[in-house]
């Protein structure tokens, strides 16, 4: 029966939601640098035949309009993660062309693995791999936190009725189950209705505490195991006879069993004949979709859900199997309650003491991949693997398809598991499935079991109560990284340890490792993640890690020589004090930081915690923060901050640019002040020729009016006692050999013409006309490239120049880059003029006067330079 569906608490005022708690967890990995690629979803297709390109981008971009989740980002406030809806925006399908085989393999390989950016979006990636002219794969890669199994079977339902319906002529909102009478349900609904539950779950709380009570971790043997390769996965899988997923089934029914319990209890067979254990405790994923209107939603539905059977006596399959399904179905009666708030109420007992979960061994049946069914085409699911792992061991039943038969796999850390008792565990689950597919009721032969009260078989620190694991107070054998690190424990944990006090067996959860990595890094200014709390444990251990850190920092810098420049700049002796670079991990930050570096000024960048690795081992001191958190960012302009160079932006919310750029200047007290705008704050300009002293003039995109609003808030600021100069650089497209600066070339106006070039279809340029009405039929790009902005930027803040500069390094036109593309791709494209083309319609070019000398190029920073290095990488 369906449950009765709670109704939403009202959205909140600024249109954001919480996260729901399966959200929660996917974030927290993030934050605890344990993301990567280990969430990313990919769902590919094969496509053989007739297959229309544009059709398939306007019905990919009119499904991600439909469902919110596909658009939303994941900011942080008050120190809680939300999610906000963005604007429905065309949705880019970037076009490769790579031969079936290897180079098509490596191609999906590597945009499969590319991270996300949570906080800013979007959390969908699409990619067409050209194999020939009728043979291609469409990849489309997902990150976890907006999707599950079940939302991809929407999703290829949804996007093949769509594709149909372009195909078709037809208005693509009238297709089947997606027209506006039926509106998508909204998953920040779910995530609102799940969390006004939350206050409920006492009483399934409570019985997962006792239903969990005593359980420790699956021992895994550990022989072979590689713990430097820990987070890397191994698959290894074994044929089946053709028709054992039909037995299977049989031995099910026999037994009241579904297919995925028979599996289940395999794999506890399984580990009971391997590990001598009879108290084993399994995870299996559990859907929410058991409530009205849950059919269509696109989103994270799932929750993890423990499977503790007791297995003493159990001699043979035939009983295991009846207390695996009696345990499954009495968890499943209080599925619902989120794993992560059953992790917070075990708190120690969540882990053992060499920092494993309880959880971390799972069981599942692997049905045929979803396939997108496009009009017109054959087409089958495309094969991406990716590394890295969620568990420290998988067992799973393969079912095939027509091409291949069944098979069980096992999925494993190489860090937790060796490969031969990884083969043993196989040949074990294997002969255990075969078994049962036969109708046999196999005995059960592991004569070296231990029964619950196994403390005789803990390793020697497991085997330690609290008080002998935190040993006595060495304080005065400690340095200061470990006794800061003792205060940061009693303050978060509520509990004073010695220097080897453990952080699991003190009640320390992932969400307290973020906490304890960010008070940490906020009082040493080193680096330092979640994840290196849970994998340290201890003060003394922590201690060390941050000493050892803080030396390689002082080393770096050490060795650090202000270049030697030519040109106006040459021999300028560097200033004091700390430059605060905010987007450091950004196309524009990188060489911004590059080029202090070079100058021999000590710099503080503000990048998200799970972006610090990228600049931390650089030598830059780094401050936690996001555009979105108000708090961090004025907190990051501290007392011994001198200059602020403010080069981050979200492009796509203007709201959020602005109160960044407020709570900035709230903390920003003295030295100098450098914004980054862009040529878009003039707007469109009646001249042809647009001075850096010229007025803006409407209309404005709402991008380019958020750059203006800041920069009336910098001039106001300004005239505060106490601060220095001001300066603020506009700035148009960036080009240089960095991966952000890399995309800004394939996407958007200059994105039209690298796409047709790539797919070697026509190349359409704008007719031409004046606009404004110059006379001059001229249209193209301004353009610098990164370093001379950096160069700029660097120079502003060392002599503020007082006022409105244009950083412009040059002005491609249209066809002479359309021609330059065309080479370097070695592309058969041809350039078609006078078509229809207005994202291409911009004859403004832009003086550039005040810092002239700072622009002269350098060697390799000329258009033709900087867009062959970006096509490289």
């Amino acid at each position: 029966a369906r449950r009765p569906e709670r109704r939403a608490p009202a959205a909140a005022d600024d249109g954001t939601a919480p996260l729901s708690h399966a959200q929660h967890r996917m974030w927290l990995m993030e934050r605890l640098g344990r993301g990567g690629a280990v969430y990313n979803v990919p769902f590919a297709t094969r496509v053989r035949g007739p297959f229309d390109a544009e059709a398939f981008g306007r019905a990919l971009t009119g499904l991600v309009r439909r469902h919110e989740v596909l658009r939303t980002r994941y900011g942080l406030r008050d120190g809680e993660p939300f999610q906000e809806v963005t604007a429905a925006r065309r949705v880019p399908v970037r076009t490769v062309d790579a031969a079936a085989g290897d180079a098509a393999r490596k191609v999906l390989g590597e945009e499969a693995a590319r991270g996300f950016d949570l906080a800013a979006g979007p959390v969908l990636r699409a990619l067409r791999v050209r194999h020939a002219e009728d043979d291609h794969t469409l990849l489309l890669t997902f990150h976890h936190i907006a999707v599950d199994g079940g939302s991809l079977d929407v999703i290829a339902r949804e996007l093949g009725d769509r594709y149909r319906a372009e195909l078709e002529g037809r208005d693509a909102e009238d297709a089947e189950d997606a027209g506006p009478e039926r509106a998508a349900p909204r998953y920040a609904d779910f995530a609102r209705r799940e969390r006004a539950g939350s206050d409920a779950l006492d009483e399934g709380l409570a019985y997962w505490t006792g239903r969990l009570a005593g359980a420790r971790p699956v021992p895994l043997p550990g022989d072979g195991a590689e713990p430097g390769r820990r987070g890397e996965a191994r698959v290894l899988s074994a044929p089946l006879e053709p028709g054992a997923v039909e037995g299977l089934r049989a031995a099910g029914r026999a037994h009241r069993a579904t297919l995925f319990t028979v599996v289940l209890s395999a794999a506890f067979a399984a580990l009971l004949e391997a590990t001598g254990e009879e108290d084993l405790v399994l995870g299996c994923a559990s859907s929410h979709r058991d409530t009205a209107g849950a059919r269509d939603l696109v989103g994270l539905c799932v929750n993890t859900l423990p499977v503790r059977p007791g297995l003493s006596g159990a001699g043979d399959m035939g009983t295991l199997l009846a207390r695996v399904r009696d345990a499954l179905l009495e968890a499943q009666r209080h599925r619902h309650v989120p794993f992560d708030l059953m992790v917070e109420r075990l708190g120690a007992a969540a882990r053992d003491a060499g920092g494993n979960p309880l959880v971390g061994v799972t069981a599942d049946v692997l049905a045929p991949p979803p396939v997108l069914r496009l009009a017109g085409a054959e087409c089958e699911p495309g094969d991406v693997a990716l590394d890295g792992v969620k568990f420290g061991l998988g067992l799973y039943l393969e079912e095939g398809t027509a091409g291949s038969g069944p098979s069980c796999l096992i999925r494993y850390d190489r860090g937790r598991l060796g490969e031969e008792p990884a083969r043993r565990l196989l040949d074990g689950f294997a002969e255990v499935l075969a078994s049962l597919s036969r109708g046999e009721n196999r005995p059960l032969d592991a004569a070296g079991r231990r029964i619950p009260g196994r403390e005789a078989s803990r390793e020697p620190d497991e085997a330690r109560g609290p008080e002998e694991v935190r040993g006595p107070d060495t304080a005065p054998r400690a340095s200061a990284s470990a006794i800061a690190v003792v205060e940061v424990f009693a303050d978060l944990l509520g509990e004073h340890p010695g220097l080897d006090g453990d952080f699991f067996l003190l009640g320390g959860h992932s969400l307290l490792a973020v906490r304890v990595a960010e008070r940490l890094r906020e009082r040493l200014q080193v680096p330092l993640t979640g994840l290196d709390v849970l994998e340290q444990r201890t003060p003394r251990a922590l201690g060390a890690l941050l000493d050892e850190r803080t030396r390689a920092r002082a080393q770096v810098r050490a060795g650090r020589r202000p270049a030697t420049r030519t040109g106006s700049a040459a021999a300028r002796p560097s200033a004091e004090g700390t430059v605060l670079v905010t987007g450091g991990t950004g196309g524009v930050g990188a060489f911004v930081l590059r080029e202090l570096a070079a100058r021999g000024r000590p710099v503080r960048a503000l990048v998200r915690p799970e972006s610090a690795h990228l600049v931390a081992a650089d030598g830059v001191d780094v401050a936690e923060g996001d555009l979105a958190d108000a708090d961090s960012l004025r907190a990051a302009v501290s007392d011994d901050v001198t200059a602020v160079i403010h080069a981050a932006c979200t492009f796509t919310s203007p709201e959020v640019d602005v109160a960044a750029m407020r709570a900035l200047l709230d903390g920003w007290r003295r030295g100098s002040f450098v914004f980054v705008s862009s040529v878009d704050a003039y707007g469109r300009p009646s001249v042809a020729d647009v001075a850096e002293d010229t007025a803006p003039e409407e209309p404005l995109t709402a991008y380019g009016r958020a750059k203006l609003d800041c920069e009336r808030m910098l001039w106001e600021a300004a005239g505060t006692a106490g601060r220095g100069g001001a300066a603020v650089v506009r700035a148009p497209i960036v080009w240089g050999p960095h991966p952000r600066l890399r995309d800004q070339l394939r996407w958007g106006a200059t994105g039209a013409l690298f796409q047709a070039a790539r797919a070697g279809e026509p190349v359409v340029l704008p007719a031409a006309g004046a606009v404004p009405a110059s006379g001059d039929p001229w249209s193209g790009v301004p353009w610098i490239h990164a370093a001379a902005l950096a160069r700029i930027l660097v120079t502003c803040a060392e002599r503020p120049p007082q006022g409105t500069v244009s950083a412009v390094g040059g002005h491609v036109g249209w066809e002479e880059f359309a021609g330059e593309l065309i080479r370097l791709l070695g592309s058969s494209s041809t350039v078609v003029a006078g078509g229809r083309a207005p994202g291409l319609l911009h004859r403004h070019r832009y003086r550039a006067e005040a810092l002239a000398e700072e622009l002269v190029a350098r060697p390799g920073e000329d258009w033709r330079s900087a867009v062959a290095a970006m096509l490289a990488l």
